[in-house]
């Protein structure tokens, strides 16, 4: 809905710095909201489960979900929560990114997320209840934490009430861990780890395996220490308020050595595995290299019918494309698809995949998220052209095409289930073929095109008739089931107490190979399905890690799949599958140790919170404006603190359903900080800023303050934004005084106040048009000193004039970047802005002004980037707008020569000057045309202008740890060379003659250009609240090149 930049509120930057507003180029990436929300909730003895529609059933279903899992994670983490959590509940993954809780566009692969500013958990439900109870149990891990740690508030954060920063390996890793103990995909890439890379240390962590990493950590420290060790650790690192000294004090030793130990007991867990297993590359062919490639993904493959050709989803370039490869030699033959880039192709759903071929191997289908939803594409290989078919459901996966070539079966997500479904190209029209309750997935055609094989968590319920809560059914175990497609009866193929999962038929024979986890690896199995024969299905690999997603060719001769080895996946290719002798898979020692891990331990809280009664008395506010939340704001450091309001009256059940009530908007605060506000003319100031919001992020206000003694003399503004529907709403008031030395016993001052409207409309996740119109009014006035009637110093106003003004403004913004840890690293962004000066107001100012800001990325691999800017700007009418060239925008410190010269000024000319008669123009309607580094501020200035910036980007320092006295780690640390170029001109003669015209005064020497040209190499550094960017530069003249002038400057990158 609201772009990034708008909706993301950071502490440090100035939020609101107008002079800066009028002349900034706005890009970033819409959150469309394609629907209207409105929201119910249900409240649970901590919780407050928030959903929308029909759909009381998955809000009561995390109900139970959230309950049992905060009394494991509270017993885990001896801490009982002292606010109420509130959880939010999307219904599908397409309606998830619609959201207005956080700023951050929730791509594909972000299954849920919890902010600190209010401690909130949102995430979709996406037709898997496993996959759905994962996510809200990993969650609700970081809601306690922030609890414990934070105070359950990022206010306790900027004021640095708390300094202790949880390393993401500790929290996501105890996140997996809690929530999924232990299981055979993770044992899969930590035994791959073990095996064969070089295990990275705990440090390491933060950047590399976080997640899988993390959870194997703290398998390690539970299995050795007891789970009570776990609270001892948070606790810990909650008194020291630093994470190494918190382990070190829970565990008696620090991360080295407990990198030695977990290494240890890794080779001990997993070099056993080894034995009798067969390596990938040992067992079959591989077809790609994800380490040449430098990628982690080659999935989802689909050969063609006719065997030359095999379809796969990979992530080469930092992004999911689909390339089409030679089935023999892995050779890529084109690449088919640009996923990520465009509407059409926003998301490829590699979590669910399935790319599937037509029967004459020309065309391709599958599933994508295009604009509000999902469609199927089909894609003509040889010419790249795409026929979209959109479907009316909330989520399509997983597509799989008929050999008979008239229908196509998909997954489909609608309301509380996901079902397997047909397309009939004939027709353009859907069916459902299972219609149930229970998550369905990865279908299969049989070889006459009657028969569906799929996965499913249905258990025995071959009927689909279920009248319990799916809370009580056991759908953490899949089994492959068959579906005819006339009839619709459901057959159970398999019946094991693993899991199986992606079969596909066999062509020439009436067999069914899938995959399977027994004894603790993912093998590739044969089902014989011959109704006279009682064979058992077989394991036809043994491999040392796991594989997943086989694909056959229609005579059977080549079976394609994915696997996974070296921290990465790729495709294998092996002949005359069916041929494959049958092979024993021994238990791993993760199954040999009884498949789980020891879950007992002492419940050691202090306190446990138990329902109250339905009719006790209990205060109640809910209902307020402006709600409670502040009860333990002062007493986050203490453990001691009770957690009575915890339990609502409302958490009551009428014939065992919650009691739905309707959502009512009341604002909460989200943070007080200090802010710094960086001016290229007056420097830098600081503000007070205070935000609040509702709690699902439609109604956002902020506000802040420098106040000194006077209104007139202090700085603030209000910002309210209304988010709720798909036209975002802005509202703005603003003031600030800046004073400068006028002589020597007087002060000029500034006044600049006004209100300002802003209309945002997103056409897709990638263009908008933005419209804006403000009124401004500046006060210039000269404050001489003297003395009062009490012989005090006061000043006293002697010279006094206003200005004001209107100006409309509208801006046409396209913009389809990947970003990565500084900027942007691929793809266009493109600003059009006009803005018209109708000449109302007291001084009748009239100008018309035209900017187009264009910026284009080509990313070289995964760690280089080509990154080209061509500005343009033109001011027509009676009072035309100056164009500044030259400068760093959000300049700390720099300068150095000006044409051989040393020169310290950052301006050209002093424009904080009584006798410049064009200071208020100069400040308040001049754009600014940079970066050109190595050029003073107004180097050049005109009513036109042309700025062309070229840098390349790469890595620089990927892991940098500081010692005494600054102990510091700083991660990813970018290089770049750049070029700058740029002239600024009122006449296009100027370019002719070597004279410099008279706007720039007597005061110049040397021949003139209307062209400065610059060059240099610089470092960013993400700092996480900013970029810091370092930046040495010379500037081309007369004689050749400057000495290297270094700048110092913050800001977001271009």
């Amino acid at each position: 809905m609201g772009t990034y930049f708008k909706m993301k509120m950071k502490p440090i930057y100035c939020l609101l710095f107008f002079i800066s507003c009028l002349n900034a180029q706005s890009f970033g990436q819409n959150k469309v909201q394609y629907r209207d929300f409105e929201w119910n909730f249900i409240q649970s003895p901590h919780f407050d489960i928030y959903y929308y529609g029909d759909r009381q059933d998955l809000a009561e279903f995390t109900a139970e979900v959230a309950e049992e899992s905060y009394e494991q994670i509270s017993i885990h983490l001896r801490w009982d929560l002292k606010r109420r959590v509130s959880i939010m509940v999307y219904n599908s993954h397409n309606e998830f990114q619609q959201t207005n809780i956080v700023g951050t566009y929730m791509r594909e692969g972000i299954g849920g997320v919890t902010e600190l500013f209010k401690n909130r958990v949102v995430f979709p439900f996406e037709g898997n209840y496993e996959q759905f109870r994962h996510v809200i149990h990993h969650e609700l891990v970081h809601a306690l934490i922030n609890d414990m740690v934070y105070g359950g508030r990022m206010q306790n954060v900027v004021s640095s009430r708390t300094k202790i920063r949880v390393p993401i390996w500790s929290n996501e890793g105890l996140a997996e861990y809690l929530s999924s103990n232990w299981d055979t995909k993770a044992d899969m890439v930590i035994r791959d780890i073990a095996v064969h890379e070089r295990m990275p240390s705990v440090q390491e962590l933060n950047y590399f395996m976080a997640y899988k990493g993390g959870q194997s950590l703290w398998r390690f420290i539970a299995g050795k220490y007891g789970r009570e060790k776990i609270g001892d650790v948070f606790r810990s690192m909650k008194r020291t308020q630093n994470a190494e000294k918190g382990y070190e004090s829970a565990l008696g030793m620090d991360y080295k050595d407990l990198t030695k130990k977990w290494h240890k007991y890794l080779k001990k867990e997993y070099w056993p595995d080894f034995k009798d297993r067969d390596p990938l590359e040992d067992m079959s062919e591989k077809l790609t290299d994800h380490k040449k490639q430098n990628n982690f993904y080659n999935v989802s493959p689909s050969l063609s019918p006719d065997g030359s050709m095999v379809a796969v989803l990979s992530d080469q370039n930092g992004y999911f494309d689909i390339n089409i490869l030679d089935a023999m030699t892995g050779k890529k033959i084109k690449k088919l698809i640009k996923g990520n880039r465009g509407v059409d192709f926003e998301e490829l759903k590699w979590l669910q995949p399935g790319l599937s071929w037509s029967p004459d191997s020309k065309e391709i289908v599958l599933a994508a998220k295009a604009g509000k939803g999902d469609v199927l594409h089909i894609v003509d290989v040889e010419s790249g052209k795409s026929d979209k078919y959109e479907l009316d459901i909330e989520g399509v996966f997983s597509a799989s095409w008929s050999p008979k070539g008239n229908l196509i079966a998909y997954v489909g997500q609608s309301g509380n289930s996901s079902d397997i479904y047909v397309f009939d190209l004939e027709s353009k029209s859907s069916r459902k073929i299972t219609d149930d309750i229970f998550s369905d997935a990865y279908p299969a055609w049989n070889g006459d095109g009657t028969t569906i094989a799929f996965v499913s968590d249905r258990s025995n319920k071959t009927s689909g008739h279920y009248e319990g809560q799916m809370h009580d059914h056991d759908y953490r175990q899949t089994d492959i089931y068959t579906v005819n497609v006339d009839t619709r009866r459901i057959e159970r193929i398999t019946d094991t107490d693993h899991n199986e999962s992606h079969p596909v038929w066999a062509q020439t024979s009436n067999k069914l190979f899938y995959t399977s986890d027994y004894n603790g690896v993912w093998n590739l199995y044969v089902h014989p399905l011959e109704d006279d024969t009682e064979l058992e299905p077989y394991a036809v690999t043994n491999v040392l890690t796991g594989l997943q997603q086989p694909t056959l060719s229609k005579d059977d001769k080549l079976l394609i799949f994915a696997g996974y080895s070296g921290i990465g996946w790729d495709l294998y290719s092996m002949a005359n599958p069916l041929q494959l002798k049958r092979q024993t898979v021994n238990p791993t020692q993760f199954i040999l140790n009884g498949g789980s891990e020891e879950s007992s331990i002492a419940d050691l809280r202090k306190h446990k919170s138990t329902m109250i009664s339905v009719t006790e008395e209990s205060g109640n506010y809910t209902d307020h404006i402006f709600a409670r939340g502040y009860e333990h704001f002062n007493s986050m450091g203490s453990d001691n603190s009770v957690s009575e309001e915890l339990v609502s009256i409302d958490s009551a059940k009428v014939d065992g359903r919650y009691i739905p009530k309707a959502y009512k908007t009341r604002f909460t605060l989200d943070l007080v900080s200090g802010n710094l506000q960086i001016s290229n003319v007056f420097g830098t100031s600081g503000m007070t800023y205070f935000a609040f919001s509702d709690i699902l992020g439609d109604h956002q206000i902020a506000f802040g303050t420098e106040m000194v003694l006077t209104l007139e003399n202090s700085d603030y503004f209000f910002q309210y934004g209304y988010l709720k529907n798909r036209i975002d709403y802005y509202f703005i008031a603003f003031q600030n005084a800046n004073f400068f030395q006028a002589d020597y016993w007087s002060l000029a001052r500034l006044r600049h106040y006004g209100i300002q409207g802003i209309i945002s409309q997103p056409f897709s996740r990638y263009h908008r048009l933005d419209y804006g119109l403000s009124w401004h009014n500046i006060n210039y006035s000269i404050l001489e000193q003297a003395y009062n009637d009490y012989n005090q110093p006061q000043f006293f106003t002697t010279y006094s004039s206003t200005y004001s003004t209107i100006l409309p403004r509208a801006s046409y913004i396209y913009d389809n970047t990947v970003f990565g840890f500084t900027g942007p690293i691929d793809g266009f962004r493109q600003n059009s802005t006009l803005t018209v000066n109708p000449g109302y107001g007291s001084n009748e100012i009239k100008f018309q002004t035209v900017k187009t800001d264009l910026r284009k990325y080509w990313r070289l691999g995964r760690d280089y980037t080509i990154a080209f800017r061509g500005y343009f700007g033109k001011s027509l009418g009676q009072n035309k707008q100056k164009f500044f060239l030259g400068g760093i925008p959000y300049l700390l410190t720099g300068g150095g020569e000006t044409n051989g010269v040393q020169d310290d000024n950052i301006f050209r000319d002093v424009i904080l000057d009584t006798s410049n008669a064009s200071l208020i123009h100069d400040i308040y309607f001049t754009e600014y045309a940079w970066p050109l580094r190595g050029a003073r501020f107004a180097e050049r200035f005109g009513n036109t202008t042309s700025l062309f910036n070229i840098e390349v980007r790469f890595p620089f320092i990927n892991y940098l740890a500081l010692g005494f006295p600054l102990k510091m780690i700083f991660g990813n640390i970018r290089g770049h060379a750049f070029v700058d170029i740029g002239a600024a001109w009122d006449s296009r003669d100027e370019f002719s003659s070597n004279k410099w015209p008279d706007r720039y005064g007597n005061n110049v020497s040397g021949d003139y250009s209307p062209w400065v040209s610059t060059a240099g190499l610089g470092t960013k550094i993400n700092l996480g609240y900013f970029l810091l960017k370092i930046e040495m530069a010379w500037d081309r003249n007369e004689n050749g090149y400057s000495k290297p002038q270094w700048y110092f400057s913050l800001g977001p990158d271009w």
